[in-house]
């Protein structure tokens, strides 16, 4: 029997959280919920749920930092992380989507919306976690390539994120750069651990 998959909606907006875990429990998921940066950041890691859907402002901790937490913390860095804001996105995504999150609603969004983000961040996060798995046991000599090939989306992240700032850093603001740096940091860092992973090696240091 499949194991119910968890979603954990962090919002303070005690209205919009109850329809949204209204709408994942009609779809069959069990549903965590949590109005502060800090219980979601607790939950996440006593419950490790499948998704995280977190609203960009969440008072004093913003979204951001939850996702910057998320992604510091080896148990739930692979785990899909979607934001919410009431803002759209004009030239550039929310600071947040460019340190790591898999998705964005812009707010107010339709269920068809809400389920088209989920579905592409759980089915991204399924394949990654089954090249991982594929990778630390043992390897089929012609997965290779569809190993390598998933390694090419964070890469080029690293290389937007890089060229950004190397070709644009005397009309960027310092947190912009900051931003950046970040971003091509905490990638790289998913990134190394994969690899280290599939791998099945000790731990380089």
């Amino acid at each position: 029997m499949n194991r119910q998959k968890k979603v954990l909606v962090i919002d303070n907006d005690d209205a919009l959280r109850s329809s949204l875990a209204a709408t994942f429990n009609t779809q069959g998921f069990d549903v965590l919920q949590a109005d502060t940066a800090s219980m979601g950041v607790q939950l996440a890691r006593t419950e490790l749920p499948d998704l995280i859907l977190c609203d960009t402002d969440l008072g004093r901790v913003g979204g951001d930092l939850v996702l910057y937490a998320v992604r510091r913390d080896p148990n739930l860095c692979a785990i899909p992380f979607i934001l919410m804001s009431r803002f759209g996105i004009k030239e550039l995504p929310p600071l947040g989507v460019g340190r790591g999150a898999d998705g964005f609603l812009a707010k107010p969004f339709t269920p068809e919306k809400l389920a088209t983000t989920v579905r592409a961040c759980l089915e991204s996060g399924a394949k990654i976690h089954g090249e991982t798995q594929t990778g630390s046991g043992k390897r089929r000599p012609d997965g290779t390539n569809k190993s390598l090939k998933g390694l090419l989306r964070p890469l080029k992240r690293v290389m937007e994120a890089t060229w950004r700032i190397s070709t644009g850093h005397e009309r960027l603001e310092m947190e912009e750069i900051i931003g950046l740096a970040n971003q091509a940091h905490h990638t790289v860092s998913r990134l190394h651990k994969r690899i280290e992973d599939s791998l099945d090696t000790d731990p380089v240091k």
